[in-house]
């Protein structure tokens, strides 16, 4: 390669987007020419339009071609297919095959869901994410027994743990209010909502950051403030009460409190909560559990629940008792 060239591949950088090549999946054609880095320079790996399929995709990972890049004013192309795929399944989750359409438009959610990451202000972006998790909670209060199933092939896509956690802990939260029978449908829908978008505010953390299990003091402070980060993202932007609001900003204060409770019975921070508060953490200590990160390995769902247990189950019988009769239906996930 001669010297202009290599000073060429060298500016791309400044011109070019980063995405995961998970972004890719359940797309029929590449949108615009996708670059990787091979050797420390940016290679075309893809040429806009060429057919994808789950083997390419297979074959980029396994090459660590895990983050990839397309030019920045092209960018639009790649996120354009994404929610015109997201639209469609939207439009049709109840025609045809439910468990697919469901599988499919979990997956499409998620992937749009790094979109939003990447771009949190953009409301065309959270507008269309709002409207696409509402149907599909409403897919899921209607068929609760498709969510082991639904639970099972979802964890199969192995996206990264910070996109799927809101999901999977979404997905056993609409679960345990339906076995409760304490919410109606549009309690429940909302509380869904409320429990997808509450950690939106993790969007202002460097991704590589989530990996990292030992964090700076200041590092650790970001971390802890997402749930005001989250608040100041969603505040007008979507149709959530001044109450949901209130349990975004308090969804971590419960397992907090009860970790210092254990080693201090007189604790001083001052704490306020409701019974949603509380299940919406659980389904998220659940779900964080279950998902795997690269210092630690997954533990699976009876663990899980088994720790929640000890949190719980002296204050919040009755809720604890709603999430044992929800979980005894996921028999090959224990």
């Amino acid at each position: 390669m001669d010297a202009f060239k290599v000073i060429e591949k060298s500016h791309m950088a400044f011109k070019l987007s980063p995405f995961s090549v998970r972004q890719l999946l359940f797309l029929d054609k590449a949108p615009a020419d996708i670059y990787g880095l091979k050797n420390n320079m940016f290679t075309k790996i893809i040429k806009a339009n060429t057919v994808l399929n789950r083997e390419i995709i297979r074959e980029l990972i396994a090459e660590g071609q895990i983050k990839i890049f397309i030019y920045t004013d092209e960018a639009h192309k790649l996120i354009s297919a994404q929610q015109e795929n997201l639209r469609r399944i939207t439009r049709s989750l109840s025609i045809g095959d439910p468990l697919k359409n469901a599988k499919l438009q979990m997956n499409l959610l998620t992937i749009h869901m790094e979109f939003l990451y990447q771009d949190p202000t953009n409301d065309d972006i959270l507008n269309l994410q709002a409207q696409s998790i509402k149907n599909l909670a409403v897919f899921l209060i209607q068929n609760i027994g498709l969510h082991e199933k639904l639970y099972n092939e979802y964890i199969k896509q192995k996206h990264h743990f910070i996109f799927a956690q809101p999901m999977i802990s979404s997905l056993f939260l609409t679960g345990v209010l339906k076995i409760s029978k304490m919410y109606s449908d549009r309690e429940i829908e909302l509380l869904f909502i409320t429990s997808y978008f509450k950690d939106i505010g993790m969007s202002a953390i460097p991704v590589e950051k989530y990996n990292q299990k030992d964090l700076s003091q200041k590092e650790k402070q970001i971390f802890n403030n997402h749930p005001l980060e989250s608040i100041k993202i969603l505040n007008g932007r979507i149709s959530l009460g001044p109450n949901h609001i209130k349990i975004i900003e308090n969804h971590h204060t419960f397992s907090l409190l009860q970790k210092e409770l254990l080693t201090d019975p007189a604790p001083s921070a001052q704490f306020i909560t409701g019974t949603e508060t509380v299940l919406v953490n659980c389904m998220d200590i659940i779900a964080a559990m279950i998902t795997g990160r690269p210092y630690r390995e997954a533990t699976n769902l009876f663990d899980a629940l088994d720790f929640v247990r000890v949190l719980v189950s002296d204050e919040y019988a009755h809720e604890f008792r709603y999430m044992v009769n929800y979980f005894k239906s996921f028999k090959e996930s224990v």
